[in-house]
């Protein structure tokens, strides 16, 4: 019989303030700080300094959650983006804490991520070098764009106006209404992209080093760059203006200047309906052209800070302030000058200019011809970016920076210029504020308001120790030691204290010892968050391990200096230095009893449960057994390649299990020391093992991040746990093995406990095998779009530059999920298919039956019944209905007779309901649910999600896809879900133009479609102008009817009640579009 073992999951994670990867972002009041906490987002009360909400997504089947790398939010809206280390991007409403979109774009780790002024759009950049552009609303990609060579680093829309909000419909797929997508990458370049063809139109190359950041102002004139070297560039953004500020984009209506031989006029127009109209050639050249003249050099200025810019972002909240953080302990906070002062400035220069002119002139004795020449190139003088900046003041928080956000207006208070978060490399987080005289001067120097650290440590978590009664956990880093509740993950104390190697708790719970890396022995009083007196010279080398005797009266270390100690506790009198002339107290301590000297230094020690036995691991690879009453040499345990890192013993102190620096774990038997099994645990060095109390289970960490457990009697892994994000160094058992906690480099704590849900070992195989198929799946980067694939390759071949629009392809990913999601699409086809050609095989049998008898004597019958037809029909529905309702109480042969079909006349009626798509005697089929073949059909694709849909039909062969195509003009035809078959159809054809060219079927469903297609489009598009033309006019009524008296609060309820009414559910079919 196979055994079933209980699976233990991930209950909580805690001590993570932010993680240094994803600089943090602020919410629209300014309360609120967003911070990526490792796979989770955590939301912080910055006033109160605590975490208000943690929002984590939900569990995958196989593999680790990825880790956060960017956030990004959208202006006016409580919308975030995460951007992951596997690429995926997922979007949370941080008012509820809720997530539905999960967008996957990216081959790797997502390294920029941006959202536009109105926040329609998001675009996405990764070091998979592609960018990506996505509708939030619909909820799906526009498009891939190909162009960098290397890790695409910052991303920034560059609108008309950037103030206002503009940008592309939501539906509007492939269109931007001129709205330009600016990029930067590693390989020193910032492109320019025309998302109305989807082109690169400008390449800025000629910067000389990596580009890392940059960020357009609030007015949108302006774009600065950050690279690698000490300059800070900047850019002048062409936002559609001639030179005497006529508007040249905005308003829709074509610009036409009788003087310019181009005409200017708005790319992407629209009709009086306001749907877009599709771009001709002509206006996509002139697209590209205008996109190819955003961006002119300014100039660049040099920084104070020579390390390599990590963050560039303007304060949007008026502060007309620029931070430039470096990957140092810097932030560097430039003033952008006003218009005024830029106006002297060009003016003292000019005058500079002419006068340094005049005096050459006169030494010439050329003095007008060099005037004139003077004058021609003072048109022509323009600002530099020295001209348009000036450093403020620098901010230098104590630890490197890793990311700063600028707080919303709301933070300000008189005197302060601006607000600003920034977060550190050590787990932490600071608020500065920037201040400013009565004139407007920012004062020189930053103040630090406050530091939200108290959630974690600073460094990595080297030991934890869980106490008796299993409610308080104590963990160790490099500065002290923290004292937390298990339960719920708070944070109880923290106590300063020396670099924590090991730990355990004294018999009480209330206090707990404490092995240094300088070689000290620390007592903790974990309660009162105090360092008691404990002995600062217990060892001359690192302490590496603790163990307590099981009489509870001491304890027995392990250290670098070869020695093995045992230690008692006692009671130890203290002289308060306050109290001088009292009688003092007494406070836990240590005293040293015994040595036990060994050749090698000492990793790790244990004592049996018994109490019986000494296990120390040495560094020469061995592991020795000495008892414990008289240290005599009892057993020597070779085997391992490289050294035992730890080991420990079960509670029937009959078994050892040692794992070390050769990624194994051997299991041992104590009584006559024989090596039972060496398994290849983990991919790196084992760090620590942990049997669970009372069985032969054991836990064990590794430096390649994963937590296994173990059947020791089996000698085969039970379950793989994947959470944390770097090395895991420690692990702990509750005294029952409820819960296991584990700490690891990433400065996580989590704790794993046991459920109540039984698996089998062959299951977790086979779930091991899919995750490394989905990994295989995630590889394979084949070219998606074949039009685009070709115009690349004739151009490269021809030494020529690729057209418009082929640098682009599709947004998505192959996946597991878009895999599943193309075969159960398949397979909804083939039984659609299936019934359709049942149904139709009847009617023609009958149909023959019927001629035979003859067609007179059918059609009286036919015409003579119908209202008993109906009557009959209706009858059997009602009874159908009565059945559903009676009690329990004898129904069991009512139900039985209820499940089989009820053939009426004119349709057929089963369990699941009345199906007018199939004729009477033929019995409908009970997958279609009461659905007709080809609904059945449509709701397989309506199924799966809108991101995922332009993978799952590219996996579609051919057949299957030709088969779609005609289903769509079924589907038109009966107007369901146009938008939906309308995508389908442009997608098919755009996948498989050359087998639909060379398939003669496919030509009667191409031309069934084109004119459904267009007729559809246009009833909807009708529909979507009719509804927006309305919300407009209620927009306008509440704006000019707001703040009115009671009267006009009655008026509007009346006229709610009465827009309730206008339309009914049963006449709602009847409008066009209706799904």
């Amino acid at each position: 019989m196979v055994k079933a073992y209980l699976r233990y999951e991930q209950a909580r994670a805690f001590g993570v303030v932010a993680s240094p990867q994803a600089p943090p972002v602020y919410d629209d009041t300014g309360k609120h700080l967003v911070t990526a906490a490792l796979e989770r987002l955590a939301v912080w009360d910055v006033r109160r300094g605590v975490e208000a909400k943690s929002l984590l997504p939900p569990p995958r089947e196989s593999g680790a959650l990825p880790a956060v790398t960017r956030i990004a939010r959208a202006e006016g809206s409580d919308l975030v983006a995460a951007g992951h280390s596997d690429g995926t991007i997922r979007l949370w409403s941080l008012d509820d804490a809720s997530t539905d979109v999960l967008l996957k774009g990216h081959r790797s780790e997502v390294t920029a991520l941006r959202f536009n002024a109105s926040g329609s759009m998001l675009v996405s950049g990764g070091k998979d070098t592609n960018v990506v552009v996505w509708d939030v609303v619909a909820e799906t990609g526009l498009c891939r764009l190909r162009g960098h060579k290397d890790q695409v680093t910052d991303a920034v829309f560059a609108e008309a106006d950037a103030t206002a909000g503009g940008g592309a419909p939501s539906g509007a797929a492939g269109g931007s209404s001129g709205v330009r997508l600016v990029t930067c990458s590693k390989d020193a370049t910032v492109k320019v992209w025309d998302l109305d063809t989807q082109h690169c139109a400008q390449t800025v190359a000629a910067l000389g080093a990596e580009c890392w950041s940059m960020d357009v102002d609030p007015t949108g004139r302006r774009l600065a760059v950050g690279t690698s070297d000490d300059r800070l560039h900047l850019f002048a953004v062409r936002r559609g203006y001639d030179d005497d500020g006529t508007e040249e984009f905005g308003d829709g209506v074509s610009d036409l200047s009788d003087d310019d031989e181009t005409p200017r006029k708005k790319t992407a127009r629209a009709d009086e309906n306001g749907a877009r109209v599709p771009m001709t050639q002509a206006q996509k050249a002139a697209s590209i052209a205008d996109a190819s003249n955003l961006l002119t050099p300014v100039g660049h200025v040099p920084r104070s800070d020579k390390s390599r810019v990590s963050h560039v972002r303007f304060d949007r909240a008026g502060g007309g302030l620029l931070g430039v953080q470096t990957v140092g302990r810097a932030i560097e906070v430039w003033r952008v000058r006003s218009a005024s002062e830029k106006a002297k400035r060009l003016k003292r220069k000019q005058k500079r200019r002419r006068e340094k002119e005049k005096l050459r002139a006169k030494e010439r004795n050329g003095e007008e011809e060099t005037e004139t020449a003077w004058d021609k190139d003072a048109e022509g003088e323009g600002l530099t970016a020295a001209d348009e900046l000036e450093l403020a003041t620098v901010v230098r928080p104590k630890a490197k920076t890793r990311g700063f956000a600028w707080a919303p207006r709301q933070r300000r208070r008189p005197g302060i210029r601006a607000v600003v978060a920034v977060l550190l490399d050590n787990n932490a987080f600071e608020e500065w504020e920037i201040g400013q005289d009565a004139d407007g001067v920012v004062a020189e120097e930053p103040t630090k308001i406050r530091t939200i650290d108290a959630q974690g440590h600073r460094a990595d978590v080297r030991a934890l120790a869980l106490s008796p009664d299993d409610g308080t956990l104590l963990t160790c880093s490099h500065k002290g030691v923290k004292v937390w509740n298990s339960e719920d993950g708070a944070c109880l104390r923290s106590v300063d204290g020396g670099y924590g190697l090991c730990a355990a708790f004294a018999p009480g719970g209330r206090h707990a010892v404490v092995g240094t890396k300088s070689g000290a022995l620390e007592i903790v009083d974990t309660q009162a968050g105090v360092q008691l007196s404990g002995m600062r010279d217990a060892h001359a080398g690192a302490v590496w391990g603790v163990a307590l005797l099981p009489d509870g009266s001491g304890f027995v270390t392990a250290s670098a200096d070869k020695t093995v100690k045992f230690f008692e506790w006692r009671l130890m009198d203290v002289e308060d230095d306050e109290d001088e002339g009292g009688e003092g107290r007494r406070e836990l301590g240590i005293a040293h009893v015994k040595t036990l000297q060994m050749a090698e230094d000492v990793l790790s020690v244990k004592v049996t449960p018994d109490g019986k036995l000494l296990s120390v691991s040495l560094l020469d690879n061995t592991l020795k057994v000495f008892f414990v009453d008289s240290l005599k040499f009892f057993l020597s345990l070779y085997g391992h390649r490289l050294p035992a890192l730890c080991h420990d013993v079960s509670s029937d102190s009959q078994l050892l299990a040692s794992g070390g620096a050769d990624k194994n774990i051997r299991i041992w038997g104590l009584d006559f020391g024989d090596c039972h099994r060496s398994v290849f645990a983990h991919e790196d060095s084992v760090t620590s093992i942990a049997f669970v109390p009372k069985t032969h289970y054991l836990f064990s960490t590794g430096k390649d991040r994963l937590v296994k457990y173990w059947d020791a009697d089996k000698f085969e892994p039970l379950l793989t746990l994947q959470g944390h994000h770097a090395s895991a160094w420690c692990v702990a058992l509750s005294t029952r093995g409820e819960f296991a906690v584990t700490g690891g480099h990433d400065r996580a704590i989590r704790v794993w406990e046991r459920t109540d849900e039984p698996f089998f070992v062959d299951e977790e195989k086979e779930k091991r095998l899919e995750s490394l198929l989905e990994e295989g799946a995630a590889e394979d980067d084949g070219d998606d779009d074949r039009i685009a694939a070709a115009a690349r390759e004739n151009a490269s071949a021809n030494g020529g530059v690729a057209p418009a629009g082929a640098e682009a392809g599709m947004a998505g990913r192959k996946t597991l999920e878009t895999l599943t999601a193309a075969d159960q699409i398949v397979d909804a086809l083939d039984v659609a298919g299936h019934e359709r050609k049942r149904i139709d095989d009847y009617v023609r049998t009958n149909g023959r039956d019927k001629d035979a008898n003859g067609d007179d004597e059918a059609k009286a019958v036919e015409n003579g019944d119908d209202q008993e037809d109906e009557e009959e029909l209706k009858k059997a529905l009602d009874e159908f209905s009565d059945e559903e309702e009676e009690d329990e109480e004898g129904a069991e042969d009512d139900d039985d007779d209820a499940a089989d079909a009820v053939v009426v006349n004119s349709a057929s009626l089963s369990a699941y309901g009345y199906n007018p798509s199939y004729p009477s005697g033929l019995p409908p089929n009970p997958l279609l649910m009461g659905q007709s073949p080809e609904r059945y059909a449509l709701s397989a694709i309506e199924k799966v999600r809108a991101a995922d849909l332009e993978q799952a039909v590219l996996a579609l062969p051919f057949s299957s896809a030709l088969t779609l195509l005609d289903y769509l003009g079924g589907w038109l035809e009966a107007g369901e879900k146009t938008e939906l078959t309308c995508r389908l159809a442009s997608l098919i054809v755009r996948l498989h133009y050359v087998q639909l060219g060379a398939t003669h079927r496919a030509r009667s469903v191409l031309l069934r479609l084109r004119p459904l297609l267009r007729k559809r489009a246009k009833e909807l598009r009708d529909l979507m102008g009719f509804n927006l033309a309305g919300m407009n006019m209620w927009e306008t009524h509440l704006k000019e009817g707001g703040g009115g008296t009671k009267k006009d609060d009655d008026e509007d309820e009346n006229t709610a009640n009465f827009t309730d009414e206008l339309i009914k559910d049963e006449d709602a079919p009847g409008l066009p579009g209706w799904g």
